[in-house]
């Protein structure tokens, strides 16, 4: 005769333990780097700030809908360059993580870079 408490025990202890290995093992993360938030051409000047970091957070449903930003790295650049007084970045590093969670996707984006004050001084071309 089948004992069917254990069973069904059993068959959650697997379950459960195939769910966290899913949930636990597919992080996934992204790093971009770029020279600057904004054009600087021969004729701009900038003074260094100082170093800043910005962050961005949301979910995902079923993979593309987005609930809380739809550009968080926008977002977290905007973050960084207002939390310093400046008005652009450079050495620009941005690293994109995204845990999914069968349903919805959580995810972080984190802005770092160099705060500067940019002085555009282009020629005016007429």
């Amino acid at each position: 005769m089948i004992n069917w408490k254990m069973s069904l025990k059993k068959f959650s202890v697997m379950l459960s333990l195939v769910l966290l290995t899913l949930l636990a093992s597919s992080c996934s993360s992204m790093i971009t780097v770029a020279p600057s938030t904004t054009p600087i051409t021969e004729n701009d000047t900038y003074t260094k700030l100082d170093y800043s970091v910005g962050r961005s957070y949301g979910f995902l449903i079923l993979g593309m809908i987005p609930i809380f930003r739809d550009d968080p790295v926008g977002a977290a650049t905007k973050s960084a360059i207002e939390s310093s007084g400046g008005n652009a970045l450079i050495e620009v590093a941005v690293e994109e993580n995204v845990i999914p969670l069968v349903i919805f996707h959580m995810y972080w984006t984190t802005v770092e870079g160099t705060a500067v004050l940019v002085e555009h001084g282009g020629r005016v071309v007429e």
